[in-house]
C-alpha cells in the first residue's frame, strides 16, 4: 500500500501506474475533494469533515497546480508546461466601436475534433476574428455520449452563426460531420462544413503551432472553472512537453484551428 500527495506525474505512484497499468492485482484509488458536480466528497453528518464551501474557498486561494495536487489527486508538472497561464493573452470583452456597441467580427469559424474513445473529449473552439487577432468566445469540451456531443456541436454552430467549420476526418469524424451538416442545414444554419483527414503527428503539430496560438488567440479572462470553458482552459495550461498527457484534445484542437485559419490567407 502506498499513500501520497501527488505532486508530479513522475512520482512513485505515477511510475507504478505506468508499470502496472491493466494489472488486475494492482488497484489505484483516487478520491478528490470535489466530485464531478463540484460538491464535497468529505461532507459528513454531525458537522464533521469538510464542506463544499470550504473546498471552493480553498480553490479560490490556491494556484491551479497546487489545488489539483493537494486536493484533487491530479498532479500537473510545473516544469515543461507548453502553455503556462502567464504566456497566454486574455480579453474581458469583445472589441467595441465608438458607440460602445460590440463590433461585428470579420469572421467566425471553428474546427471540430470529434470524440473517438471513451476517455476522449469532443472539442470545438469557436473563434471570433478581428483583424489579426482571434477571440476564443465559446467552446465545446465534452466527453459525454457521442450523440450528446454532436447535439452540442449543432447548437454552438447555430448560436454563433459560424461561417466555416472543419471536421477532423478520423475514424468517426466523417460520419459525425455528415450528421451535423444535415442538422445545421435543416435548422437554417449558415455554416459551411468541410472535412480534412489529419495525417501529421499530434505532438509535433501542437509544438509547432504553440507560438502562434500564444501570439494570435485571446482567451477569456473570467470564466467558471466548472464550465466547459473552464475544463478547456485547464487542459490547455496543464499540457506538458515531456511526459504523458492524460488529455491532449484541447491543445490539438487549437493547433488544427490555427492551421485552418492560415488556410484562409494562403
Amino acid at each position: 500500500i502506498h499513500i501520497a500527495t501527488r505532486w508530479s506525474v513522475r512520482d512513485l505512484i505515477g511510475r507504478l501506474e505506468t508499470l502496472y497499468e491493466g494489472d488486475p492485482r494492482c488497484k489505484f484509488i483516487k478520491c478528490p475533494a470535489l466530485d464531478e458536480n463540484d460538491e464535497s466528497n468529505f461532507d459528513y453528518d454531525y458537522n464533521v469533515g469538510f464542506s463544499t464551501k470550504y473546498f471552493i474557498d480553498m480553490r479560490a486561494n490556491l494556484d491551479d497546480v497546487s489545488w489539483r495536487a493537494l486536493f484533487m489527486n491530479e498532479p500537473i508538472e510545473r516544469e515543461g508546461l507548453l502553455f503556462p497561464k502567464d504566456d497566454l493573452q486574455y480579453f474581458s470583452t469583445l472589441p467595441v466601436g465608438d458607440d460602445g456597441k460590440t463590433l461585428e467580427p470579420d469572421m467566425v469559424f471553428t474546427i471540430a475534433d470529434t470524440k473517438d474513445k471513451g476517455a476522449d473529449y469532443g472539442v470545438m473552439p469557436i473563434l471570433y476574428v478581428y483583424g489579426n487577432e482571434g477571440y476564443l468566445e465559446d467552446v465545446v469540451c465534452n466527453n459525454g455520449k457521442p450523440e450528446i456531443v454532436e447535439a452540442e456541436f449543432v447548437e454552438k454552430l447555430l448560436k454563433h452563426r459560424v461561417k466555416a467549420c472543419r471536421f477532423e476526418s478520423n475514424a468517426a469524424g466523417g460520419k459525425v460531420a455528415d450528421k451535423v451538416d444535415k442538422e445545421v442545414k435543416a435548422r437554417g444554419g449558415v455554416t459551411h462544413i468541410t472535412r480534412k483527414y489529419t495525417t501529421s503527428n499530434k505532438e509535433t503539430r501542437i509544438q509547432v503551432n504553440s507560438p502562434i496560438i500564444k501570439q494570435k488567440i485571446l482567451f477569456k479572462a473570467n470564466f467558471d472553472r466548472t464550465t466547459e470553458y473552464g475544463m478547456f482552459m485547464t487542459m490547455l495550461v496543464s499540457y506538458v512537453l515531456s511526459g504523458k498527457n492524460k488529455h491532449d484534445d484541447v491543445p490539438d484542437a487549437l493547433s488544427m484551428l490555427i492551421e485552418f485559419w492560415e488556410s484562409f490567407t494562403g
